[in-house]
């Protein structure tokens, strides 16, 4: 038997105000910067990308210097957390998941150091 898939009904976002939006961008920001230094990478990105999102809307562009702060602590603080995330696994004998999280710490370390070469 075969079923149709229907494409969900997507939900129109609400209409803000000028002011909710520069609220949203700021809350965001300052989330991203409580991510960044818990080494939290993908939840910096994503409140990060909402941030951007939001700020366009208003016709306004953040801080290219604070995003790329923000950025290079949270990937900083990312590769300490996965080189530790990895070690532990590799003890547990989880190699696989071990290699991946090593390969995640090389990658975020290798973002800071092209991140510092955008801001010298």
């Amino acid at each position: 038997m075969f079923f149709i898939r229907r494409k969900p009904k997507r939900i129109p976002e609400p209409d803000l105000t000028k002011d909710e939006m520069q609220e949203i961008v700021d809350e965001n920001v300052k989330f991203a910067k409580i991510y960044a230094n818990d080494g939290n990478v993908s939840g910096m990105e994503m409140v990060l990308e909402e941030a951007l999102k939001y700020s366009r809307k208003l016709g306004k562009s953040l801080d290219s210097n604070e995003i790329t702060k923000i950025k290079m602590i949270g990937y900083k603080n990312g590769a300490k957390v996965m080189q530790n995330r990895a070690e532990e696994l590799s003890k547990a004998g989880k190699i696989r998941e071990s290699q991946n999280a090593h390969e995640l710490a090389t990658k975020y370390a290798n973002e800071v150091e092209m991140l510092k070469r955008t801001l010298a």
